[in-house]
């Protein structure tokens, strides 16, 4: 396994949060295997536009990504690497003729932008997300 100085699990940039980042050797090992192994949960609470997701649901979509590319990452059937993430809504709102749904996310695989691929692939992009989001949506969401 590759050890990368420490951290093994950090959000997006334009994301806040927590990171887990192993302090030694043997600790860094212990997390990886715990991360591969699913016995660590990782859990957030995402603010989506749009609305009708189901209370409790799965999305089950391959992420695909190019290391070398700056493109963003994208739901692909073909060659995208096998994704899951599971959501609750836990609270919906309108404000100024748009809707948005308040999630908790846990994410069962650690694919690059997997949140914000799954959530732009069903219709509602995270807000304030100038990578998966339409330009015009973006710079209304940066109003607030």
């Amino acid at each position: 396994a590759r050890h990368r100085h420490g951290f093994l699990h950090r959000l997006d940039v334009p994301s806040s949060g927590l990171l887990l980042v192993a302090k030694s050797y043997e600790s860094y090992f212990d997390l990886q295997l715990q991360l591969s192994l699913g016995q660590l949960e990782r859990d957030y609470v995402v603010l989506c536009h749009g609305t009708g997701l189901l209370d409790r649901s799965e999305i089950d979509a391959p992420v695909a990504w190019d290391e070398k590319a700056p493109a963003p990452s994208k739901v692909d059937w073909r060659t995208g690497r096998p994704s899951s993430t599971r959501l609750k809504v836990l609270a919906q709102s309108h404000r100024r003729g748009e809707m948005h749904c308040l999630l908790g996310i846990r994410i069962n695989t650690g694919r690059r932008h997997q949140i914000r691929v799954h959530m732009m692939h069903t219709g509602h992009a995270t807000v304030t997300d100038g990578k998966y989001t339409a330009w015009d949506q973006f710079m209304l969401d940066c109003a607030w």
